[in-house]
């Protein structure tokens, strides 16, 4: 079975999209996402986000990233070996923080394409029993627990 590491990521703005405060990250989203999609690890991202099944889901006023990778080494050279770094260094100027697991990750087979549903699934089990081989962080992706 050929997999591919689904990805998940939550944020939640400190203010509306409209506040000055928060220009300089909307501004950068259509560049890191092209960094994105232009790593050799990248294999798809959902550029249709759906914020009234986010609401419904989360609650108002998160924004999320879904994404398909080659592997946990193709994302993490992305997220730390790229002018992305830089963005993630600034994250809390724009999001509040979150006291529960916010990113989750999870294999799927070839050829699946991941939704927000299933991502929230994930998310779920990670916050209720901890990492597992069905939903992982990145600090457990190199973990036993993932292999079972």
């Amino acid at each position: 079975m050929n997999r591919r590491l689904a990805q998940f990521d939550l944020v939640k703005p400190k203010y509306a999209k409209e506040d000055a405060r928060m220009k300089a990250f909307y501004a950068s989203t259509d560049y890191v996402n092209g960094l994105a999609e232009q790593h050799l690890g990248f294999i798809w991202r959902e550029t249709e986000e759906n914020q009234q099944l986010l609401d419904q889901l989360w609650g108002e006023g998160y924004l999320y990233t879904l994404s398909l990778w080659k592997d946990v080494e193709s994302l993490k050279d992305f997220l730390y070996d790229t002018p992305h770094k830089a963005f993630m260094r600034r994250g809390g100027e724009w999001f509040d923080s979150i006291s529960r697991p916010r990113v989750v990750l999870w294999w799927v087979e070839d050829g699946h394409i991941p939704t927000l549903r299933e991502a929230h699934s994930r998310l779920t089990r990670l916050y209720e029993i901890g990492p597992s081989y069905d939903a992982f962080d990145l600090r457990s992706s190199e973990l036993p627990a993932v292999l079972y």
